[in-house]
């Protein structure tokens, strides 16, 4: 299920619906032999609004950076 968040870039108020899914550590080993490479946390941002209009598929590619980033911020506190 995604979630949503209000977050600020450049001055303006995003509303962002999104997944965010947790790092999986590696583990170098399992008692069968076999192992897992491990995963980095991943953002995938679903629907991007501003002042209630879907923005998603005209916002620069900055913009999009800074809401990943931001979302990531608050998962590693």
């Amino acid at each position: 299920m995604s979630k949503k968040i209000e977050l600020q870039v450049d001055d303006v108020w995003l509303d962002v619906e999104y997944d965010y899914t947790e790092e999986e550590p590696e583990v170098t080993y399992y008692s069968d032999g076999s192992g897992h490479p491990g995963s980095p946390a991943k953002v995938d941002v679903y629907k991007v609004k501003a002042g209630g209009v879907d923005i998603s598929d005209i916002i620069s590619d900055y913009v999009f950076e800074e809401v990943e980033t931001m979302i990531h911020k608050i998962y590693e506190d």
